[in-house]
This record gives structure tokens, C-alpha cells and sequence, in this order.
């Protein structure tokens, strides 16, 4: 299984303009670290939480359908990886030759109130096996709150905007790399493994 960004997202969740203020900075020399940092810090709280912030799009390339713990009720769904989930474009698999088809549409439904989201086959459908033994599968997907920072869980923020904080102040004294402010502000978002 990989995971790949196809497209970023089109913004920050935190703009230029609140990581200054909350620095305190007040010219404009110092603007590129700045840029470079609520990047970084964005960045981080996704890989922690496994969560996108602002809307994205990604391909995950799958062996086999089944493998990882993510298929459910007894075969019928698959868990999607990097919620919240916002659309699956397109499911394709490749035969043995290498030649992709688009799984039908009709075939399952996208639940994207669910969380994660989830592909659930349809009455009477099953999912097609690739005949490539590698990477066989791949799936499409938007996923991400939103597409402007006020659709991101304030939490969020305010975790990027500790971590701008942090990474300006030189990082000391974090609990596992992260100021305690930020780490519990992201605790409700963590994925929990049984």
C-alpha cells in the first residue's frame, strides 16, 4: 500500500497575517521562515492526527483489497485512509497487462459522513481482484475539511499556530516534540488502534 499527494492543498489553514500577530512580528523580512514554518507545522498535525486540514487530493495504491485491517463487514467496505473524506474520483484496477478500468460507479456508494469515509459495495457487487500483483488497485480521493481555514476545526488551528510559536522559539522543553498546548489540543483527533 502508498499513498500519494496529487494536489496540496490551494492555502494554509493559518494565514501569513495570524502567525505574525501571534509571533509578534511586525515587518516583512522575516516572512518566508514564517510561510515556511505554518507549512511545516501544517504538515505535522496532519501526519500526527492522519487527518487533512484544508482540502487535497491523493491516490492510495493497493496490492489486494484485503491485508490491512481497513476491509469490514465481512468484505462489503473499505475504510479510506486521511479523513475527513470528501470525494473518491475514481477506483481503477489493472489487470495483468497493465491496462487500468474504472470500477463502475454504480457499483458502490462513497459514505462520506462516516470517519474515516468508507467505499460500500452495493447489493450484489463485489470488488473486482486486479490481476497486477503490485499496485493493483488505486483509489482516488479528495479528502481535507474544507477549502478555506474557517472549515478547519479551530483545535486545528490553534495547534499549528502553537507549533509556528514553538518552531520560532526554538523548540525547547517539548513533550514529544510538541508544546503541551498543541498535544492536547490534537488528542481528540488521533486515530485510536484497538
Amino acid at each position: 500500500m502508498s499513498l500519494t499527494l496529487l494536489k496540496p492543498p490551494a492555502a494554509e489553514p493559518v494565514t501569513l497575517a495570524e502567525a505574525k500577530a501571534r509571533l509578534r512580528v511586525a515587518g516583512d523580512a522575516e516572512d518566508s521562515a514564517v510561510n515556511h514554518w505554518i507549512q511545516s507545522a501544517r504538515e505535522r498535525v496532519e501526519r500526527d492526527t492522519g487527518r487533512a486540514c484544508l482540502a487535497q487530493t491523493w491516490v492510495e495504491r493497493r496490492d489486494g483489497w484485503a491485508g490491512d485491517g481497513r476491509l469490514c463487514a465481512f468484505g462489503t467496505q473499505l475504510r479510506l485512509l486521511k479523513p475527513p473524506l470528501i470525494a473518491v474520483e475514481a477506483v481503477t484496477i489493472h489487470d495483468a497487462d497493465d491496462a487500468p478500468s474504472e470500477i463502475d460507479p454504480a457499483a458502490f456508494f462513497v459514505d462520506t459522513l462516516s470517519d474515516p469515509g468508507r467505499l460500500v459495495l452495493r447489493p450484489g457487487e463485489s470488488w473486482p481482484e486486479p490481476g497486477r500483483v503490485a499496485g493493483g488497485i488505486e483509489i482516488r480521493f479528495r479528502c481535507g475539511y474544507g477549502e478555506t481555514a474557517a472549515d478547519v476545526p479551530a483545535a486545528l488551528r490553534e495547534a499549528i499556530l502553537q507549533l509556528v510559536l514553538a518552531q520560532a522559539r526554538g523548540s525547547d522543553g517539548l513533550k514529544d516534540g510538541l508544546p503541551p498546548v498543541a498535544a492536547s489540543l490534537l488528542a481528540p483527533f488521533r486515530r485510536v488502534s484497538l
